[in-house]
């Protein structure tokens, strides 16, 4: 395989005052409206040479042909985008960035091409706060007993069922303190709650900054709180980590929020330790998408389920258009970019 040169972080053949000989392909599925505001379209029209294939048709060939065609340095990739090969890279050695609009990029290019050097960024922490504040929703539905007073003001007509609690003084596990942990942490704090997390990667001084307590094992954690909010890496080891053993360690009335991803939960073991009435939970995450019509999950009073939309709400995609642009700006303009995805984070991704 023909070595390629480490891609920089910065495009070494762009000068400030030539910007416009950056060649770029815009490679998005579809809805790039959505994250690229107009005002932001004409800002990179101003700065690089651009073609627009959005809808391109998954196939590697076409794409490789296409970044030849249009010798991008820099493709602009999203959901329904091509997925980068090896061999597409090494047929296009011109191409040394993919900014790519939203989270995981597992879907969307060979690790082997981030192993050859090319730079790739990711959304990264901009998505965090609004899943942070959807999992604050699924807490809060939780303890509010939402789901099951929806139930029976609208459908039983009725007045009142279980007591409900407050999110004040609560003791919180965070399985994982990643980015949307983090942005969680600051939500929680007008509610001054105990927190602590189970999350081997997390550095001391990372906890230390945010005030937050290790847990060494994953069931101690899951014990010891009363509100447990998934926040981990979708990774193989991950698949069914949170199963029967670790459920049914979880105290009486306790409550499990995840908008991480649902292989990280055996869903059959959930079923059953929710059907006992329990436990509480708040999904926004399933291991089947979209949640099958005979799930056994809905109709659950004690399951609040949103639909894989925690984040980014549809109002602040345009944060992640204006972040990708600025990224763009600071690439062919010399300056180093942000939210790079290294080997490590694509391992580790949701």
């Amino acid at each position: 395989m023909r070595q390629i040169t480490p891609r920089r972080e910065t495009l070494p053949t762009a000068q400030a005052d030539d910007t416009i000989g950056v060649n770029v392909l815009m490679a998005v599925g579809s809805g790039v409206e959505k994250f690229i505001r107009p005002e932001k379209m004409e800002e990179l029209e101003s700065m690089v040479n651009l073609t627009i294939r959005n809808g391109m048709p998954r196939d590697e060939a076409i794409y490789s042909s296409t970044l030849q065609e249009t010798q991008a340095q820099i493709v602009i990739t999203g959901w329904g985008s091509p997925r980068l090969t090896v061999r597409a890279l090494e047929e296009n050695p011109q191409l040394e960035y993919m900014c790519h609009l939203t989270g995981t990029v597992r879907h969307f290019i060979e690790r082997e091409a981030l192993e050859m050097g090319l730079l790739v960024t990711n959304w990264g922490n901009l998505v965090g706060p609004t899943v942070a504040e959807g999992a604050l929703v699924g807490i809060l539905s939780c303890l509010r007993r939402t789901t099951e007073v929806d139930f029976l003001m609208h459908r039983d007509k009725g007045w009142r069922g279980r007591q409900e609690e407050s999110l004040f003084h609560q003791r919180v596990g965070l399985h994982g303190f990643g980015t949307i942990a983090q942005n969680l942490v600051k939500l929680l704090q007008p509610f001054q709650c105990e927190i602590s997390t189970y999350s081997p990667h997390a550095p001391d001084e990372v906890l230390a900054q945010y005030r937050v307590g290790r847990v060494t094992d994953l069931k101690t954690l899951y014990a010891g709180n009363h509100i447990i909010s998934i926040h981990a890496s979708n990774t193989p080891e991950n698949y069914h980590i949170v199963n029967a053993d670790v459920l049914t360690a979880m105290e009486d009335g306790a409550i499990l929020v995840n908008t991480a991803r649902g292989a990280i939960v055996d869903t059959d073991a959930l079923v059953t330790e929710l059907k006992t009435g329990r436990i509480y939970a708040s999904l926004d995450v399933y291991e089947k998408e979209p949640l099958p019509e005979d799930s056994p999950l809905r109709g659950l009073l004690n399951c609040h389920l949103t639909c894989h939309t925690a984040g980014p709400t549809e109002d602040r995609m345009v944060d992640m258009g204006d972040g990708a642009i600025e990224n763009i700006r600071r690439y062919i303009q010399g300056e180093p970019v942000e939210r790079v995805v290294d080997l490590q984070k694509y391992d580790l991704i949701t």
